[in-house]
């Protein structure tokens, strides 16, 4: 496993952009209304648009971990016996391929079968 990304859930798309452009002397390598990326070393830093209504508490960041092919069931059923809750469960969407999970204190992340994505 390995840390592909970490993204923030941001409400003003455009104000963290230019933020991020300026702090990294670099334009994002993808870039929409709804998701922006920029790479630092071999982690991706992504803003995704707060569309969908969460109340933004905290530092909204998401961390993205990469699973190992064929891992994705036994990683999903160890976080659960650890105590995670579902967020949002997209593994049976080819396009997501993807679960997002909460720890028990409410932080979430995502485990991801990332590589047919890239």
């Amino acid at each position: 496993m390995r840390v592909r990304s970490n993204y923030f859930k941001v409400d003003n798309m455009q104000a963290e952009v230019a933020f991020w452009s300026s702090l990294l002397q670099a334009e994002p390598i993808k870039s929409s209304t709804h998701w922006s990326e920029f790479m630092v070393g071999s982690v991706r830093i992504g803003f995704l648009l707060n569309d969908f209504g969460d109340k933004l508490q905290g530092c909204n960041s998401v961390p993205v971990l990469e699973v190992d092919d064929g891992a994705m069931e036994a990683t999903v059923v160890r976080a659960k016996a650890a105590g995670a809750t579902v967020v949002l469960d997209g593994l049976a969407n080819p396009k997501m391929n993807s679960i997002v999970l909460a720890s028990p204190g409410g932080h979430e992340f995502e485990l991801c079968n990332c590589k047919a994505h890239d």
